[in-house]
């Protein structure tokens, strides 16, 4: 009976989400299971279904929202730290790579729910979309004539692709071994290049 002492009332959903997000960063999507989160809260597992009919995925899915709308703050927060200058075409490239180099700090700070973000989505919602944010980078970029609108078309996920790539490597794949100048390096030299494209 001690164990129903954890949770006692208020928004069960909500409760749930925080604790999945709190699993997932420390261990990705293998981390999160309800049974164990709601049995944590000291709540049946039939209770924590009837918040989401569709069982670990709508759960799953709840945290990816969560992990994008982080994203999408980070991003905002790092492109609004960028010094003005009186030159807009200088300030909307800072602005750009600020926001690519934001999306491979929170990728390596928060592998687990980056790792939930990519793989459960089931489309894009405003308030949870980093590549809106990226999109926005994009319009700057052309409205201060460093980006000819003719190749503003598919250039959000050409660049995007390139920074997810190099942050999926850096995470999960073989570069996760790169001392911390040399990741610092690879991250500008892939700006770089994803610049000099544009």
């Amino acid at each position: 009976m001690a164990a129903r002492t954890t949770y006692h009332h208020g928004d069960l959903k909500a409760a749930l989400v925080a604790a999945a997000v709190a699993a997932a960063r420390d261990g990705g999507e293998a981390a999160v299971g309800l049974n164990r989160l709601a049995a944590g809260l000291g709540v049946s597992a039939s209770a924590a279904y009837r918040h989401f009919p569709e069982g670990l995925e709508d759960l799953l899915v709840a945290v990816g929202d969560v992990a994008r709308r982080r994203l999408a703050e980070r991003l905002a927060s790092r492109i609004s730290e960028v010094a003005p200058s009186r030159d807009a075409a200088t300030d909307a490239r800072r602005r750009f790579r600020a926001s690519g180099r934001a999306y491979v700090e929170y990728v390596l700070e928060e592998p687990g729910l980056f790792q939930v973000a990519n793989r459960h989505d089931r489309g894009r919602l405003p308030e949870t979309d980093p590549f809106g944010v990226l999109e926005d980078c994009i319009a700057d970029l052309v409205r201060a004539g460093v980006l000819e609108e003719v190749r503003r078309p598919d250039a959000a996920t050409a660049a995007w692709a390139a920074v997810h790539g190099l942050a999926v490597l850096l995470t999960e794949g073989p570069l996760r071994r790169l001392p911390p100048e040399r990741r610092e390096r690879a991250v500008e030299r892939t700006l770089d290049m994803v610049e000099a494209g544009l």
